[in-house]
């Protein structure tokens, strides 16, 4: 009898405890911060594991804080899946075809070929928070594919320290035509051991970035601009005899002249440029605010803005004052090979980065993204969000027309600035090559 009051006692000793650490492991931050489950399910279990393929090697630092608090807070594992070497459309089409599909992509145009593979987040938390038009490119029919990263915007990035050196104070109004830019780089490059600027030679940049400058400022009316897209579609665009392309190609033909790498203009790797602006070596970059933390750790103190890529020397003309902005990246859930489990844990993350406590902290902190979400309380202090923000308030911005280029169009058009900034084509080569890719794309 005693022997059997001891055993109970311990059992009901073990059961006490068990309790105990049932009621600790609930303690989850939601976006008031306060421990519950407001706006972020919880995963079901510890033993949950989600891989995320970050197509932003920029931030892959930064993102690995970000997802080891998720797991801190969560308990959900997550592994990070680099690009690789490959673009995201063929990094997709490799994982999906090898059954390694991730649970969550970062896409953008990409999402689209990858639809019918996308779960539906329409119902989700945040999208009560995000202004519609922010997703209206992945919303197919009302079901909303992608959650947006946040706002970007690209022009040319500037080193405020050395533009004042080079202009005896700098105003970045003074800045408003081709001619104003050619100006401004021959200042620079008068100073000692100082270029004007370097040029990053990869496809994303320029078969992207640098060409949503020439669609986007073909118009002020978004009707039009679309339909100057369709039109290269349908043949029916003869670039050698279009303003806004001559005058773009002739602010490209500055940058060469005065980029640091001209002698070996695809040489230059990603990660050597944000050194080369942030140390004071060039003045200028063209590049978006995605870098700023390769800037940061550089230089941490330092003054940097956007100019524009103008496109004439009428300062009165559209895209002269005015940067790229727009939310073009999203991040789509996996719906044919993720488990049920699995989505569940990656719209939790999704979730938990614009509404808890850390997740937001890391999303404008640490990532330096600038919210599409109207449920931040806090606001990006890097200089070139701020930048970004001033322009968006003058409405000073360009359309990301990017984000309805077909998939592939960043590459072939990339790969004819390369040569073009190599001096493999000239100008009307340029144009050929253009019209042929997009005479090609398939108009459906």
């Amino acid at each position: 009898m005693k022997n059997k009051m001891i055993l109970i006692v311990g059992l009901l000793f073990v059961l006490l405890l068990a309790a105990c650490g049932d009621s600790n492991d609930e303690n989850v931050t939601n976006s008031d911060g306060d421990g519950g489950t407001d706006d972020t399910e919880q995963a079901a279990s510890s033993d949950v594991e989600i891989s995320i393929l970050l197509t932003k090697p920029e931030i892959t630092e930064q993102f690995d804080q970000v997802v080891a608090d998720f797991t801190e807070e969560t308990g959900v594992k997550v592994t990070v899946i680099p690009l690789g070497g490959q673009v995201v459309l063929e990094r997709m089409t490799t994982l999906y075809a090898s059954g390694n599909a991730p649970t969550i992509t970062l896409a953008n145009m990409e999402i689209d070929e990858f639809k019918d593979s996308l779960l539906d987040l329409s119902e989700e938390p945040w999208i009560d928070t995000v202004d519609e038009d922010y997703y209206a490119l992945v919303n197919y029919d009302g079901k909303v594919l992608g959650q947006p990263l946040g706002v970007e915007g690209f022009g040319f990035i500037y080193n405020k320290e050395v533009l004042d050196e080079a202009t005896g104070g700098f105003d970045p109004q003074t800045v408003k035509t081709t001619n104003d830019l050619k100006d401004l780089f021959e200042q620079i490059d008068a100073l000692e051991g100082v270029d004007a600027l370097t040029v990053s030679p990869m496809d994303w940049s320029l078969g992207a970035h640098l060409t949503n400058t020439m669609f986007a400022s073909q118009s002020s009316d978004r009707d039009e601009r679309h339909q100057f897209l369709q039109d290269t579609i349908n043949g029916e665009v003869n670039f050698i005899e279009n303003d806004i392309f001559n005058g773009w190609v002739d602010t490209i033909d500055i940058m060469k002249e005065f980029n640091k790498h001209k002698r070996a203009p695809l040489a230059p790797s990603y990660d050597d440029a944000p050194l080369e602006l942030a140390s004071g070596d060039v003045g200028l970059w063209f590049m978006g605010n995605w870098a700023y933390p390769q800037i940061q750790a550089v230089n941490p103190d330092g003054e940097f803005g956007f100019l524009p890529v103008p496109i004439s020397n009428d300062e009165a003309d559209f895209g002269n004052s005015h940067i790229s902005v727009g939310a073009p990246s999203f991040w789509a859930v996996d719906a044919e090979q993720a488990s049920e489990e699995e989505q569940e844990a990656a719209k939790e993350f999704l979730n938990w980065l614009v509404s808890s406590e850390t997740g937001k902290d890391h999303y404008v902190n640490t990532l330096n993204l600038i919210p599409v979400s109207d449920h931040f309380d806090i606001a990006p202090e890097d200089p070139l969000s701020q930048d970004i923000v001033n322009y968006m308030d003058n409405d000073d911005t360009l359309e990301f027309i990017v984000s309805y280029y077909p998939s592939d169009a960043m590459n072939v058009m990339g790969a004819s600035l390369e040569k073009y900034l190599a001096d493999g084509i000239d100008r009307a080569g340029l144009a050929e090559e253009f019209e042929a890719y997009w005479s090609s794309v398939d108009s459906e």
